[in-house]
């Protein structure tokens, strides 16, 4: 089976909403994102809980909080990815380090304000680094086409680095990201939202074109 391009992207308060959102997205996607938020690192809060999982799919969890351990804790075993904002790490160097000793893989994330130097010198050692292409905190924020750049950048730095973008993906938005070298397309209110998410999810497969 080739490796999914498009990941559903789950926010929830509490366990039945969860169980709710990953119904819908279960059965089709082989990767969800968890949208873990604190209410401090953002506004909003979700999954920020001690939460029960699916079986089946696999997980990434994208930690927009401020003390991202606590939630590594919670999710070591049950998330294959674990994504940290760079912005929330202090000594990128050593925390990174510490990080990379998980089990699963690490991806940093970048919000759009944050420039690819915050994470040039662990890119050698990172699994992939998540570019956030809306404000984080909310499903349906307004497309950052710009961030766009850093997906380049990135790739001129480590031509075989992974690239993920998250934000106000919907299929003219994943080809642009496409065009640009984009791996991997995390999509949340397009899917989520949408009264038939599987065929909202195909369509996303068809703009991210073959893997």
């Amino acid at each position: 089976m080739k490796e999914p391009r498009i990941i559903p992207a789950v926010i929830a308060t509490d366990q039945t909403e969860l169980d709710t959102a990953l119904k819908k997205v279960a059965g089709f996607a082989p990767l969800i994102q968890l949208d873990v938020m604190d209410g401090l690192f953002v506004p909003g809060r979700s999954l920020d809980f001690e939460m029960e999982l699916a079986d089946g799919p696999c997980y990434q969890a994208h930690l927009m909080v401020r003390d991202h351990w606590v939630y590594i804790r919670r999710l070591r075993g049950r998330a294959e990815t674990i994504v940290v904002h760079v912005e929330g790490l202090v000594d990128v160097e050593r925390e990174v380090d510490e990080l990379m000793g998980l089990d699963g893989k690490l991806f940093l994330a970048l919000n759009p304000g944050t420039p690819v130097s915050a994470v040039a010198a662990v890119l050698d050692i990172l699994d992939g680094v998540l570019v956030m292409t809306v404000n984080p905190g909310r499903y349906g924020g307004a497309f950052l086409p710009e961030c766009l750049d850093k997906v380049e950048e990135l790739k001129g730095l480590r031509r075989v680095l992974t690239v993920e973008v998250d934000g106000g993906m919907v299929p003219e938005t994943v080809r642009l990201a496409r065009e640009r070298g984009v791996d991997l397309f995390t999509s949340g209110s397009y899917i989520m939202k949408s009264v038939d998410p599987l065929g909202a999810y195909r369509e996303l497969e068809r703009a991210a074109g073959p893997g």
